[in-house]
């Protein structure tokens, strides 16, 4: 079992050595790590208090780029096995102006996968691979399906922990809950997926990398999200058919999905899927002009309503009649 998370491990550090990723500079790399180091390092966050099971590990930041103002958060979450500084390239690669990367560590904890042995891990995962056979074959995951694979009540305070980072950021550092994007890898991803979806903040989107999304409880979001889902379809660890379950589950809940695979690409992600990252960030977080009340946004003309629809990443497909239009804008209010 051990072969497994020490694989997974090595894939998070490298995460974009996969096919078609060899160009990734290595000097952002080095650099950003640098910045994580320079003081950039946050305390562990056992000294939040909290009433935690384990401790959660230091968090690693690096500032927007170039000395801009900062305007929006990214939260990204690592792997199994993995820290905060793993992914701490991830800011100073993708050089998006205004955006202030936070990179948190999970607790050092037993897990099954690993022998019991602890490792850095945002809950117990007791198989890995993890069995795509032993789901359902149709629909999204259900969560007996997911329960036989990780604990619930470690994800449950992995997304307690998150959503407390969220609300310190908004509260302490004045960022607008619009302006904040929860992203993870592999374990990361699930617990961001979930945190997302209870989320009672109007946060900016989600990006759920070689991951799978569970079932929310109950509350939470009530509005519609952007998600983005990218796997690899080689991905020995995470079957690529849990991002299509993933996909489907979110589209269901209706949610906006940006759905990507790469061929080629394993338990990792390549310089493609950062670029469409990059894209999906910038557009969630650009600024966008005030939703006009809703009831003078339904009195537009169809033609206008349509292009307010999609300026907001609406899908307008099969929308034959205004009315149909206007049933699309609730979903924005």
């Amino acid at each position: 079992m051990w072969a497994y998370a020490s694989r997974l491990k090595q894939c998070t550090h490298t995460a974009t050595r996969g096919k078609g990723a060899s160009d990734l500079s290595k000097s952002a790399r080095r650099q950003s790590r640098r910045i994580a180091h320079q003081g950039r390092a946050g305390p562990r966050t056992g000294d939040m208090g909290g009433g935690y099971t384990y401790d959660f590990g230091r968090l690693f930041e690096s500032d927007p780029v170039g000395g801009s103002k900062h305007e929006a958060t990214v939260f990204m979450l690592h792997g199994l096995g993995d820290t905060g500084d793993g992914w701490s390239f991830a800011g100073n690669q993708l050089r998006i102006p205004g955006v202030r990367w936070v990179y948190p560590t999970a607790p050092t904890r037993p897990i099954s996968c690993n022998g019991g042995m602890p490792m850095p891990g945002w809950f117990d995962i007791k198989n890995l691979p993890l069995d795509a056979s032993a789901l359902d074959e149709g629909g999204a995951v259900s969560k007996s399906d997911l329960d036989r694979h990780v604990d619930g009540s470690g994800v449950e305070e992995s997304v307690r922990y998150l959503l407390d980072l969220v609300r310190k950021e908004v509260e302490e550092r004045k960022i607008p809950a619009e302006k904040i994007v929860l992203g993870g890898f592999s374990q990361g991803g699930h617990v961001v997926a979930r945190a997302a979806l209870e989320c009672d903040l109007p946060i900016a989107g989600c990006v759920v990398l070689s991951s799978w999304v569970g079932h929310p409880a109950a509350g939470g979001a009530k509005r519609r999200l952007p998600f983005f889902v990218g796997h690899g379809e080689a991905d020995p660890m995470v079957p690529a058919v849990l991002a299509k379950k993933s996909d489907d589950l979110l589209r269901s809940l209706g949610h906006d999905v940006t759905f990507r695979t790469y061929a080629g690409v394993g338990h990792s992600c390549n310089m493609e899927e950062l670029d469409d990252l990059k894209d999906f960030l910038v557009d969630c977080l650009e600024d966008k002009a005030a939703l006009p009340p809703m009831e003078e946004a339904a009195s537009l003309s169809a033609g206008k309503l349509k292009q307010l629809l999609v300026s907001r990443g609406v899908d307008v497909t099969g929308c034959l009649e205004k009315g149909d239009l206007v049933e699309k804008l609730k979903s924005l209010y």
